[in-house]
């Protein structure tokens, strides 16, 4: 089928971080058979004015989006965030072309009232809605006319292409990415890691240090032992960064803290769980000294990313649920699923 991607693919990053979801989701498509067009909603904002703003090029993109499904006339309109795509423009396409579904996927916690405005905007025009946020912080969207489903984050072979476990001398211990993001917790849990592990524990966007994208950011990867996936909150049902993916299936022994219902998703011999710093730093002391042990659960891990969080496959379920077939097997997060 034909289908139209409106996403942010961030092409004013020049490639900083080439491996998002944007692109996963499209190859994912494409790998299941689909002719996929990507429209990068923001990028095409900016060029629509001199000032190069979104705000103030955001109706020229709404228009241009119209256009584009007079043209190509899709079966599928899939819309990845895109928080200036007006509702009224998903209004006049479900006038227009009755038949076309639209689908919507959000991969931030859904948390944050103006993102979830924006969703209550858009949910009366989608037939379907998914989020890496389940439980009834994902129930709140649906509606009679739609469906809401929780998806995992999506891993594509040709990005988390890694095999650290496979290794057997590596450059860093455990390392971590991102911020502290005025979070006294955070930054606290954080301190106690440099305290506790020294030279062991690298972090890169956090206090002095500055953030890697693109192919140093894979560097770091290729060089590391461990990777600690640790989002800004951790007591959201099912929810986790995209790191869970980057690390899981590159083949890093990944470290991870007790998200609700997680284990649904990873089992106990797939990552290590902790309950705080504390038992972070004895696990990972512990694993450091049980190699064999530490790389049966990397390997099981990134077995476990690579079958079953692949793009091909979280794509099938997202058109299988979209147009009303029924489920081909059985989805770890299938009980997520609400129609």
């Amino acid at each position: 089928m034909k289908i139209l991607h409106i996403s942010n693919f961030a092409f004013n990053k020049h490639g900083q971080r080439y491996y998002s979801i944007d692109r996963k989701v499209s190859a994912g498509l494409i790998e299941n058979g689909h002719f996929v067009y990507d429209y990068s909603f923001r990028d095409m904002a900016r060029l629509g004015t001199i000032f190069k703003t979104k705000k103030l090029g955001a109706r020229i993109a709404n228009k241009e989006v119209l256009q584009i499904v007079d043209n190509l006339q899709p079966e599928l309109i899939l819309i990845g965030h895109s928080d200036l795509l007006a509702p009224d423009t998903l209004a006049q396409i479900r006038k227009r072309y009755p038949q076309t579904k639209i689908a919507f996927w959000f991969v931030d916690w859904l948390c944050d009232p103006s993102k979830v405005n924006f969703i209550k905007s858009i949910v009366p025009y989608v037939d379907t809605l998914f989020c890496t946020t389940g439980g009834e912080l994902l129930k709140q969207f649906k509606l009679p006319s739609n469906k809401v489903s929780y998806i995992p984050n999506i891993a594509t072979k040709s990005l988390e292409f890694l095999t650290q476990f496979d290794k057997t001398a590596y450059e860093r211990g455990l390392v971590f990415f991102g911020t502290v993001y005025k979070d006294l917790a955070r930054e606290q849990f954080l301190k106690e890691l440099i305290h506790q592990l020294g030279e062991k524990f690298s972090y890169f966007g956090a206090f002095d240090t500055n953030t890697v994208y693109g192919h140093h950011y894979i560097d770091v990867l290729a060089g590391a032992r461990c990777g600690l996936n640790l989002s800004r909150r951790n007591d959201i049902e099912l929810y986790s960064s995209d790191r869970i993916i980057q690390l899981t299936g590159n083949g890093l022994l990944t470290f991870t803290p007790k998200v609700p219902g997680f284990q649904k998703l990873y089992q106990s011999d797939e990552v290590v769980y902790f309950e705080d710093e504390h038992d972070l730093v004895k696990k990972y002391n512990y694993y450091e000294q049980h190699l064999d042990e530490a790389r049966h659960i990397a390997k099981k891990g990134w077995e476990k990313t690579q079958q079953s969080y692949n793009s091909a496959r979280i794509t099938k379920f997202m058109l299988e649920l979209t147009f009303d077939q029924p489920l081909s097997e059985a989805y770890e997060w299938s009980h997520e699923v609400y129609a």
